[in-house]
């Protein structure tokens, strides 16, 4: 977790400056990983002294831990208001990574950083995707959701559908002849999208 006491109601100056930081953090790891990524770099980019950073999540660890979590939070927030229908939540996600790639290449860059070690952050990065979890539960007991598949396999499942554009964005276009981010590909992909979780749908009588 951050340095920062959640209870702790921050002026608003801190905030903008914890803000800026977070902004400037995504797009330096997502540039050079955890381990590349620069302190010096961040601050400069945020324009705020480098000290301050310290002062708010006391190393480059906690920096990370704080600038992943609250991508997590911004998400969980902006899906928490969508109807509960899984071609939606997939298309939100797909949407959401293709417009976020600083995201996705933070992922990629500790994925490929990582030779085994703990997880930064992983209890809580756990929780997190235990709720998403526990929403293909509800829609499976809701009967809206097929149960022939253990939740697990159909999180990971969804999770390399809204992840594959953006995170191969040349191979989609080899394959479909669209760049990821134009019209044609959305619509696609969003076509494949409902008819793929048509199939984990039961059968209406």
């Amino acid at each position: 977790m951050t340095s920062a006491d959640p209870e702790t109601v921050l002026p608003k100056k801190e905030i903008n400056s914890q803000e800026a930081i977070l902004k400037a953090a995504i797009e330096e790891f997502a540039e050079r990983g955890v381990d590349g990524a620069r302190i010096e770099a961040i601050a400069r980019q945020a324009k705020f002294n480098k000290s301050l950073i310290y002062r708010h999540f006391n190393d480059k660890r906690g920096l990370f831990e704080a600038a992943l979590q609250s991508k997590l939070e911004e998400r969980n927030e902006s899906v928490e208001k969508m109807p509960v229908d899984i071609t939606e939540i997939l298309q939100f996600y797909f949407e959401e990574n293709l417009r976020d790639q600083n995201y996705v290449r933070v992922l990629l860059n500790e994925a490929q950083q990582n030779n085994g070690e703990p997880l930064i952050d992983e209890p809580w990065r756990r929780d997190y995707y235990q709720k998403h979890l526990n929403r293909l539960k509800a829609l499976q007991t809701e009967g809206t959701l097929t149960d022939e598949f253990d939740p697990v396999c159909l999180m990971l499942i969804f999770t390399a559908l809204v992840f594959f554009p953006a995170t191969l964005p040349q191979l989609a276009q080899l394959i479909t002849g669209h760049n990821v981010n134009s019209e044609e590909f959305k619509t696609l992909w969003t076509d494949c999208l409902s008819a793929i979780t048509k199939l984990f749908q039961p059968d209406v009588m």
